[in-house]
């Protein structure tokens, strides 16, 4: 505990470190939520849901509509009961960012503990924002694997983070895997769309983007609204809708993120994107670029009530002097369709 000020004062105050640590991470809980979703253009477009525990999170999926028919006069109404009402399940994830004190930084710093306090949230706020991002758009490579589509998997214990994005996309859709329980390969309304790139010109990309874009559209639903990919491959369509158009593409200025308007839907590259033809993080090679097509609304982020970035008590390990808190997040990323979904892998490098 440290006291500021001359003692026997009229107005005495006593500045507790740990309630300020504490209450500084209770004020800004809020405000890491809004960083870390506003951290990669995916979390900024989808929404964050609030569930009360369970062993698992359980997403109603619809994979056959009503059979409508008409009638005349007094013809039988269709009574047939309509089939294809099946759950999707999906695990929690655990993750935690550290803020640690020593006592020879409570003591060096006493003057000025507040812009100590601040500068600590942050370390661990960029350190979740990291993580986030990278565990979610790469997978195990993050932690050392070698696959895209299995998740981050901690080196220090053997758990595991959300399902990562190349697993919910897959550029594979008919392998023999499960997600969310289902298998895609025996199920095929579980299966997103894909395709191999073949382009060499600005224009054989753009129909490529534009036959994905309509493969995504199909049904109910609406089309893609968001389109991630490498930054390479940005700026080629970038330098497409020059070479199309004669002028360059129009953006959304309310989006915080650079943006291109492919159609209906925001194109966004994020640094961490994978090469999804090859499996691997280096999307420089010949054939390295990727773009998701993404329906946002069929995604969500649950998180678990009690567990959306609070912070645990102070706790002093025997064997330090310094103490050491948490900031805990608990919850999993869900999607509800995956026929609305699709990814371009083999994006070459250079066009003419």
């Amino acid at each position: 505990m440290a006291t500021f000020g001359a003692a026997n004062q009229p107005n005495a105050n006593t500045l507790n470190y740990d309630a300020l640590v504490s209450t500084s991470l209770a004020n800004y809980r809020k405000t890491l939520q809004d960083n870390i979703s506003r951290s990669n253009a995916f979390f900024h477009k989808i929404p964050w849901e609030s569930q009360d525990g369970g062993l698992y999170i359980a997403e109603d999926l619809l994979y056959a509509l009503g059979t409508a028919d008409t009638y005349e006069g007094y013809d039988e109404l269709p009574l047939t009961p309509t089939e294809g009402i099946t759950q999707s399940t999906w695990q929690w994830a655990q993750a935690a960012a550290p803020i640690s004190i020593s006592e020879k930084e409570r003591k060096q710093n006493k003057h000025r503990i507040v812009n100590l306090v601040t500068a600590k949230i942050m370390q661990a706020e960029l350190g979740f924002k990291e993580f986030w991002g990278k565990a979610f758009l790469q997978g195990s490579l993050v932690s050392g694997g070698s696959s895209i589509i299995s998740p981050y998997t901690s080196p220090v214990n053997g758990s595991s983070f959300v399902t990562p994005l190349p697993d919910l996309v897959q550029y594979d859709p008919t392998a023999s895997l499960t997600l969310g329980g289902i298998n895609q390969n025996t199920q095929s309304w579980w299966r997103n769309n894909t395709k191999v790139s073949a382009a060499t010109t600005y224009v054989e990309l753009m129909a490529e983007f534009l036959t994905m874009y309509n493969n995504c559209s199909k049904g109910p639903g609406g089309a893609p609204d968001l389109i991630l990919t490498d930054m390479t491959t940005w700026e080629l369509l970038h330098a497409a809708y020059r070479e199309y158009y004669q002028n360059n593409s129009s953006s959304d200025g309310n989006f915080p993120f650079p943006n291109l308007k492919f159609w209906n839907s925001l194109v966004v590259w994020d640094e961490w994107v994978p090469n999804v033809f090859a499996g691997t993080a280096d999307t420089t090679t010949t054939t390295g670029g990727t773009a998701y097509f993404l329906n946002t609304k069929f995604f969500k982020c649950i998180y678990e009530s009690e567990t959306n970035f609070v912070s645990t008590d102070f706790q002093r390990p025997i064997n330090q002097d310094a103490k050491y808190k948490h900031i805990l997040w608990m919850g999993s990323v869900v999607m509800s369709n995956r026929r609305k979904q699709g990814v371009i892998g083999k994006i070459a490098r250079s066009l003419t």
